[in-house]
C-alpha cells in the first residue's frame, strides 16, 4: 500500500487536471460533448451498441442490437455494418456497459473523455519509471497524457486518444530485453540499479566485467517465468487494443520497429543473445495471445460490407514541418484553428502535433548538455533517435513546409504501399514522437532536480516550466447534444420493438456538429428500433468505400431540390408517391421527423408539410418528433 500511495495521489491530481480542462462537459455530462465535428455521435452509438449487445446476451436487452462486430441496427436496408472496419470501441463499450445501462451512452462517452488523459499519463509513467525517478517520470508522463495530441483527439476521436498501448509496448520491449529498472524486490521493497545502459549511477557500470553481474542459481528459471508473464500480459493488452483502435495498433507497430532499430544501434553492447531470445519468446507469446483475442474481429473483417481500398485519400492528413511550433487547438495559445493552409479542410481533432518552441529548445539543450554523460547518454540517444524516426513518418508524403510541398515524396510513401498499414493517417503518428520528446524532457527534469543548487539546473527548470505553460491545453468548450424527449420517455408507447425506422434528419457523415445526432437518438432509446440510415465505414455495390447509408428514393427526391436551393417537391406528385411506396415495400415501418433538429435541410416547416401530405397525418406529434406510420 505504501508503494501504491504516490500513484494514487498522482491519479487524483491527474483527475483534477482532466476535470479542469473538460469542466464544461463535466458540468453537463448527459447533454453535452466536446467536439467541433459530430464523430461524437458515432462513438456514442457504438458505446450504446456494445452495452445493448451485452444486455441482449444476458437476457434483458431489446434483442435488436445485432452482433457485437456485425450489426444491422443501422443501415438496415443496406445489409448492416461491418463493425470490425469501424471504430466501434467494442472493448471499452463492454467495460462501460454497466454505466451505460444505468446512465446512458452519452454519460459513458463523457466519462471516457475525462478518464483518457489520466489513463494515458499512468501508462506512460509506467514506461518512464524504467529509467526515471518518480517525480520526473510523473511530470513527463502528465505531459503526454495532456499533450496536444491526446486533448485534440478527444475532440471527437476517443479511440485515437485512448493511447495506453504505445507506452506499454515500449515498456514491454525494455522489460523483455532486461533494460531499465527491475521490479521492486519482493522482500524489502527497494529498487535495484539495473537502469537503461548508460543511466546507471556508477559511470563504469556499462563496462563492468561479466563476473560482476553473475546471477545466482535459479535466475534463469525466474527470468523465464518473468518473460512468460510479461508476454501473457502484453498479449492481453494488444488483444484489447484490437477492439479499441486497430489504427493505433498499426501505428504502434511502426513505432516499435523504429524503437527496436534504435535499440540495436545504441544499446547493442548491453544486449546479449539471451536478451534478444527473451524478447523473441515474449513477443511470440504475446502475438499468439493477441491473435487469439483478435480472431473474431479478423474473421469479421473478411466478411461483407468491408471497404475495398484505402479508407482515406493519401497525402492529405500529413503533419507540416511547422506544426510542432505553431499553436493549434487545443493549446491555450491557439486561436482555435491552424495558421497553416492545408490541402483540404482538416478536423481540428487531428491537429495534435504542437509541442511549442520552448519544449523543443529544452530538449535540444538537454541533448547537448547531457548526452555525453555516461549516466544519461544512451537513454537520450535512444529517445531522440526513435522520436525523429517516427516524426519523419508522421510527416507523410509529400512533406509539407508552411502549407506547401517541400519534398514530393517522403518515407511514409513506403507505408502507403503496404496493405492494411496504408490506412494509417500519418498525422496520428505524432503520438509516438511526443512520448519520445517527453522522455527527453523527463531526463532533463531529473538532472535539474538533482542538481537544483546549480545555476544551469535552475535555468533548465525555468525553461521546462515555460515549455509546460506554452503546451498546456486550455479549457475545452462543450456544446449541446440535441435529443428529443420522445426517445427517452415515450418511444415505447409509439414504436413497437424491432420496428424499422427512417429518421429525418438522416445521418450525413459531415464533419459538423449535430450532423449525425439521429444515431444518438437510437442509442439513448436502447436500440428499440432499427435505423435505415447510418454513419460508418463500409462499401456498397456502387462504391468501394462508403461513409453513410445509401440514399433511398425519398432522400434523392428531397435532397436533390433542397440542397440545390429549389423549393420542396410536390408531395402529391407521382415521384413522391413512388418514393413512399418503395419505403413501404422495402420494410420500413415508420418515418420519424424531428422538425426542430439542427441541420434539417429545407425551410421551416417544409418537411412537416411534405410528409403530412405525402404520407398522411402523423400517428404521434409531441416531445420534439412527428411519427408517421407506413
Amino acid at each position: 500500500m505504501q508503494r501504491a500511495r504516490p500513484w494514487l495521489w498522482y491519479t487524483l491530481l491527474l483527475s483534477l487536471g482532466s476535470l479542469t480542462i473538460f469542466g464544461t462537459v463535466a458540468a453537463d455530462p448527459s447533454g453535452s460533448v466536446v467536439a467541433d465535428n459530430d464523430d461524437t455521435s458515432l462513438f456514442i452509438w457504438w458505446l450504446g451498441h456494445g452495452a445493448q449487445v451485452l444486455a441482449d446476451l444476458l437476457g434483458f436487452g431489446s434483442g435488436h442490437a445485432g452482433g457485437l462486430l456485425y450489426t444491422d441496427a443501422m443501415n438496415t436496408l443496406g445489409g448492416g455494418v461491418n463493425g470490425a472496419w469501424n471504430t466501434s470501441l467494442a472493448g471499452i463499450a463492454l467495460l462501460l456497459a454497466p454505466l451505460t445501462w444505468v446512465a446512458g451512452p452519452i454519460i459513458s462517452y463523457n466519462l471516457l473523455v475525462l478518464a483518457t488523459p489520466v489513463l494515458v499519463s499512468l501508462a506512460t509513467a509506467v514506461l518512464y519509471r524504467r529509467f526515471l525517478d518518480r517525480l520526473p517520470a510523473f511530470l513527463a508522463a502528465g505531459g503526454v497524457g495532456f499533450s496536444s495530441y491526446v486533448i485534440a483527439q478527444l475532440g471527437g476521436h476517443p479511440n485515437l486518444a485512448f493511447a495506453v498501448t504505445p507506452p506499454l509496448t515500449a515498456w514491454a520491449i525494455l522489460a523483455l530485453l532486461g533494460l531499465g529498472r527491475s521490479r521492486e524486490a519482493r522482500s524489502g521493497g527497494t529498487r535495484s540499479a539495473d537502469r537503461l545502459p548508460g543511466t546507471d549511477t556508477n559511470p563504469e557500470a556499462d563496462s563492468a566485467p561479466a563476473s560482476a553481474h553473475r546471477r545466482p542459481r535459479g535466475h534463469s528459471t525466474i527470468r523465464s517465468q518473468r518473460v512468460r508473464r510479461i508476454g501473457i500480459v502484453f498479449g492481453l493488452v494488444l488483444g484489447f487494443q484490437f477492439y479499441v483502435s486497430t489504427e493505433v495498433l498499426a501505428g504502434t507497430f511502426l513505432a516499435a520497429l523504429s524503437f527496436l532499430v534504435v535499440l540495436a544501434l545504441f544499446a547493442r553492447h548491453a544486449l546479449t543473445a539471451r536478451s534478444w531470445a527473451a524478447l523473441g519468446l515474449g513477443s511470440v507469446i504475446a502475438g499468439l495471445i493477441a491473435a487469439a483475442c483478435a480472431l473474431p474481429l479478423l474473421i469479421t473483417m473478411a466478411g461483407p460490407n468491408a471497404p475495398d481500398g484505402a479508407i482515406r485519400p493519401h497525402g492529405v492528413w500529413n503533419t507540416d514541418l511547422l506544426d510542432p511550433i505553431l499553436p493549434a487547438a487545443p493549446a491555450w495559445l491557439s486561436t482555435g484553428v491552424s495558421p497553416l493552409s492545408r490541402i483540404m479542410d482538416i478536423d481540428p481533432a487531428e491537429l495534435g502535433a504542437y509541442v511549442g518552441v520552448p519544449a523543443l529548445l529544452a530538449a535540444l539543450v538537454i541533448l547537448i548538455g547531457l548526452s555525453r554523460r555516461s549516466r544519461y547518454r544512451r537513454v537520450l540517444r535512444i529517445a531522440a533517435a526513435t522520436g525523429i524516426l517516427v516524426f519523419v513518418l508522421a510527416l507523410g508524403s509529400p512533406i509539407l513546409l508552411g502549407g506547401r510541398v517541400f519534398l514530393e515524396s517522403g518515407p511514409f510513401s513506403l507505408v502507403e504501399s503496404v496493405p492494411v498499414l496504408n490506412n494509417i493517417l500519418p498525422m496520428r503518428l505524432v503520438l509516438h514522437s511526443t512520448i519520445a520528446l517527453f522522455a527527453i524532457l523527463g531526463v532533463g527534469c531529473e538532472w535539474a532536480l538533482r542538481n537544483r543548487k546549480r545555476v544551469r539546473a535552475r535555468i533548465l527548470i525555468g525553461l521546462l516550466a515555460l515549455a509546460a505553460v506554452c503546451v498546456v491545453p486550455g479549457p475545452q468548450i462543450a456544446r449541446d447534444v440535441t435529443v428529443p424527449d420522445f426517445y427517452t420517455e415515450s418511444i415505447a408507447e409509439v414504436v413497437p420493438s424491432g420496428a424499422v425506422v427512417k429518421t429525418f434528419p438522416r445521418p450525413l457523415a459531415w464533419a459538423e456538429p449535430h450532423a449525425d445526432e439521429a444515431m444518438v437518438w437510437q442509442a439513448v432509446s436502447g436500440f428499440r428500433y432499427k435505423e435505415t440510415g447510418g454513419y460508418f465505414i463500409g462499401s456498397s455495390p456502387d462504391s468501394a468505400v462508403t461513409y453513410t447509408a445509401p440514399e433511398d428514393s425519398l432522400d434523392e427526391l428531397l435532397h436533390a431540390s433542397v440542397f440545390d436551393g429549389d423549393p420542396i417537391p410536390d408531395p402529391q406528385s407521382t415521384e413522391a408517391a413512388a418514393a413512399i411506396a418503395e419505403l413501404r415495400s422495402s420494410g420500413v415501418d415508420y418515418i420519424v421527423l424531428a422538425p426542430d433538429a439542427p441541420l434539417l435541410p429545407g425551410g421551416e416547416g417544409a418537411y412537416v408539410q411534405f410528409l403530412d401530405e405525402a404520407v398522411g397525418q402523423p400517428e404521434y406529434a409531441d416531445q420534439g418528433v412527428r411519427v408517421y406510420r407506413l
